[in-house]
């Protein structure tokens, strides 16, 4: 992962034996994980007849406001192809319904086990084809010098909102929360690398106290430390949730969190990206209604893992397909586009390249593009970055406690989708893609969308006026 953010300032189945057969295809995710492909969903205790007994009541009463059906993928993978693998030796770390698949830790002589096992689809590891992509032709991006200057017309909010006060006021999210949609009742799934502290800073007092930190899932290998140590989640959540006046308010300070850890730190491998869709999934079925993430993928230690800008189509990647998927399900995905604006790889990551999920850019205090903001189009020709928002010296609590700066998508991405937040609780009766619809009729370039500012910049008094 390549972490959409700049730092500015301190702060038994009976296996059935076949013929001799050649292995097919399969994924070393990392130097001792794999991921093994289920063929089906057979022999499992589950019914999409009966979704109460693997989806919550939260996540069955969100489709049914808006109208989806629970499908055959939604149903969890095999427990008895699971326990299989386990009796054969297999560590099982995680499973993906989606995908019908399985995250395992064993060496490349365990999957000899599998290669006559006749509910295992894909056993054979292999690799792609290494990178030698050169440098894109950008003719049809223009030049931020290219493009009319705008000044935005706003107030900044109070000196209610303290540090925050300049990046809610770009968006008039003040406006949403005067009128008491501070997002209450809703739920938002925070997927990252790490939650340092959360339990400790005075930001997060009035979430323990209310009990609208609804829980945390660590979706990595480590046992010892399930939070991290790492920092960027915890920055995250505050500009979403933090509750203090005159010194920051988050963009959504009412609204309930799951904090879902899938980011593994000090090595960079595609089985972070198995983590991540592990964690959407398990958002899904815990009912939340907004999923934001600051974490993307395009370069790996192995090199042979690594995506090319043609694999930027919203259907290649896995990643990105569980992002889509995700929406498909009701859910407001919003990502950050990336901090490569100014560098070799440019385009956003992923899996910011998603279809219907919204992604996320970043412009300074004055309305400006940030230089290290991610631009488009997708390999498939589609807008990207959708919308933007303020992302250089956003305000934002440190694990120490004191209000800081920094810069990146990282940040811009979660100051949105708090708003987004307040906006749906201020519109319940809207469907997950009638929200996103809102919000891109508000923005400043919502009538010549780019590359480079998406629809622009949304403006949450309008969407209420």
């Amino acid at each position: 992962m390549r972490y959409k953010l700049i730092i500015a300032c301190s702060a038994i189945v009976c296996c059935s034996l076949l013929p001799a057969t050649t292995l097919h295809a399969q994924l070393r995710i990392a130097p001792d994980r794999y991921r093994i492909e289920f063929t089906d969903k057979n022999h499992s205790a589950f019914s999409v007849h009966y979704p109460h007994l693997f989806l919550s009541q939260q996540a069955l009463q969100r489709r049914a406001r808006q109208g989806i059906e629970v499908t055959h993928d939604d149903l969890p993978v095999s427990a008895v192809y699971v326990d299989s693998l386990k009796r054969m030796g297999f560590e099982v770390l995680n499973t993906s319904r989606w995908f019908n698949s399985a995250t395992v830790r064993c060496s490349p002589e365990d999957l000899e086990k599998l290669q006559n096992v006749d509910f295992i689809k894909r056993t054979e590891n292999v690799k792609k084809t290494e990178n030698q992509e050169t440098e894109p032709e950008l003719e049809h991006l223009y030049s931020d010098d290219d493009e009319d200057d705008f000044e935005l017309q706003f107030d900044e909010a109070s000196s209610y909102y303290g540090g925050a006060a300049a990046q809610t006021g770009m968006l008039n999210g003040q406006a949403l929360h005067q009128r008491g949609f501070r997002g209450k009742g809703m739920l938002i799934a925070v997927i990252d690398g790490g939650f340092f502290r959360v339990n400790e800073i005075s930001g997060f007092d009035s979430l323990h106290v209310s009990g609208r930190l609804r829980g945390f899932k660590n979706l990595t290998p480590d046992l010892e430390n399930p939070l991290g140590n790492h920092s960027h989640g915890t920055n995250v959540l505050s500009i979403l949730a933090a509750w203090l006046p005159e010194q920051m308010v988050g963009s959504a300070p009412e609204a309930d969190y799951l904090l879902l850890r899938s980011e593994e730190i000090g090595h960079e491998y595609i089985v972070e990206e198995d983590n991540w869709i592990v964690a959407v999934e398990y958002a899904d079925s815990a009912g939340v209604d907004i999923i934001t993430s600051s974490l993307g993928y395009t370069t790996f230690d192995d090199r042979s893992q690594n995506h090319s800008r043609q694999d930027l189509d919203g259907r290649t990647i896995r990643t990105s397909r569980a992002a889509a998927m995700a929406a498909a399900r009701g859910i407001i995905v919003c990502l950050s586009a990336g901090n490569d604006g100014d560098a070799y790889w440019r385009t956003v990551s992923v899996p910011a390249d998603a279809d219907s999920v919204i992604t996320v850019g970043s412009v300074n205090r004055n309305g400006k593009r940030s230089s290290f903001s991610s631009t488009g189009y997708t390999a498939d020709n589609r807008i990207k970055p959708d919308l933007m928002a303020m992302g250089e010296r956003t305000a934002y609590q440190s694990v120490m406690g004191f209000i800081n700066t920094g810069n990146g998508t990282s940040y811009s991405t979660p100051l949105l989708a708090g708003f987004i937040a307040c906006l749906w609780q201020a519109f319940p009766e809207k469907t997950n893609m009638e929200i996103i619809e809102m919000v891109k009729s508000s923005a400043s370039h919502y009538k010549s969308p780019n590359a480079l500012y998406g629809y622009g910049i949304p403006d949450f008094f309008k969407l209420l006026e």
